[in-house]
């Protein structure tokens, strides 16, 4: 054996153990349970009492009306919420780099409500909503509103204001993050040129954001159809069914009715769900970004 594979062999084995915590950890924590997970979507259940069906599950999942109605509140969170959030991230951003000497505090206030557990969240905005003690009340009384505040009709338009407080800002840095990068030589050259400051935040520095805007789409687009944490708070106080939600309906099947198995195969769909909408978002940026290059 050469001087030179025994080199790179050292070189590889060193590399390995370097991944191996992280490798561990993926596998145990990420690869076994969706192993796990696709194992038991093949199998019927009856109490502990389990056998193999197939995809006798995934054919029952399909022709379920339940689970594709579970995706309405999911879609309105797509279509609102993610681009209203990315617009106001936006805007947050270009104001935290106008503030130069306060842009410490804003960023900081902006982005404590990222801080807070979901659950937490859920709960501090359940009070808000709440019809006998929300501080809202007095406030609408004075707009001569006195009927309930959270309904189910009102829960989507809740949620979005909810998610939105909770994600916004910490949106907001990652973008601001992004627009530090970008060198400052393309602001002073669009200076010389006479363009105004608006100018260069629309025509300059906006386009040089893509990439992380089509991150953060993604990003949220997989939260947007994973929500949990909140209808499930806002559901002590407004009767929600058990299928409001894709998540709440793998949940209420599993844990409430004891379909394990059912539960885990509606898991593995909406996971390929979430991989097919992340994968057409890259795949749709990236033609655009090829075809602007040609």
């Amino acid at each position: 054996m050469s001087l030179i594979n025994k080199k790179k062999i050292k070189s590889s084995l060193k590399a390995y153990l370097f991944l191996a915590p992280f490798l561990v950890a993926f596998g145990s924590m990420i690869v076994y349970p969706i192993g796990l997970g696709i194992k038991l979507s093949m199998y019927g259940q009856r109490g502990a009492r389990m056998w193999y069906v197939g995809f006798e599950n995934y054919t029952r999942i399909f022709n379920d009306p339940l689970f594709w109605e579970s995706f309405k509140v999911p879609l309105f969170l797509l279509l609102v919420q993610v681009p209203v959030m990315l617009a106001l991230g936006v805007m947050i951003a270009f104001m935290f780099e106008t503030r130069k000497r306060s842009g410490a505090f804003y960023r900081l206030l902006y982005y404590l409500p990222y801080t807070i557990p979901g659950i937490v969240a859920g709960l501090v905005w359940s009070y808000i909503f709440s019809d006998s003690m929300s501080p809202l009340g007095p406030l609408f009384s004075l707009f001569g509103y006195t009927g309930k505040i959270l309904t189910r009709g009102s829960v989507p338009s809740i949620l979005l204001v909810i998610i939105l407080w909770q994600f916004t800002g910490y949106t907001a840095f990652i973008l601001y993050s992004s627009l530090i990068a970008i060198p400052r030589e393309y602001a002073e050259a669009a200076q010389i040129d006479g363009a105004a400051n608006w100018q260069i935040a629309l025509r300059v520095k906006l386009p040089l954001l893509r990439d992380p805007l089509i991150t953060l789409f993604i990003f949220n687009a997989i939260g947007a159809m994973q929500v949990f944490n909140e209808p499930r708070m806002l559901g002590d106080l407004v009767v929600l069914p058990p299928y409001y939600t894709p998540t709440m309906y793998i949940y209420s099947s599993a844990f409430s009715q004891g379909r394990f198995t059912y539960a885990a195969a509606m898991g593995i769909i909406l996971a390929v769900l979430t991989c097919i909408i992340s994968l057409y978002m890259l795949r749709t940026a990236s033609k655009q970004i090829l075809d602007r290059q040609h």
